[in-house]
């Protein structure tokens, strides 16, 4: 596939996806440039999975959140 094929379909996963590589064509960038940072994003969903699967991701979460909950039951039972 050709970078502008690469570029449609893209474009087609939503409208907000459509309006960001149209903002970067307006500017002048490269399709090369324009899918280059699109494989560098972040997708939300995956992330979110991440968080909340069995691996690494997971397992930080989970620790952070029961390093914190006492924190935030104590504030809570016992107001200053």
């Amino acid at each position: 596939m050709s970078n502008a094929d690469l570029l449609i379909a893209e474009a087609a996963k939503s409208p907000q996806h459509e309006a960001w590589i149209t903002r970067q064509l307006i500017a002048q960038r490269r399709p090369s440039e324009i899918l280059a940072d699109l494989r560098r994003a972040i997708d939300p969903a995956k992330l979110i999975a991440e968080a909340g699967g069995d691996g690494p991701a997971g397992l930080t979460v989970a620790c952070l959140v029961m390093f914190a909950l006492p924190f935030v039951l104590l504030g809570w039972v016992l107001p200053s």
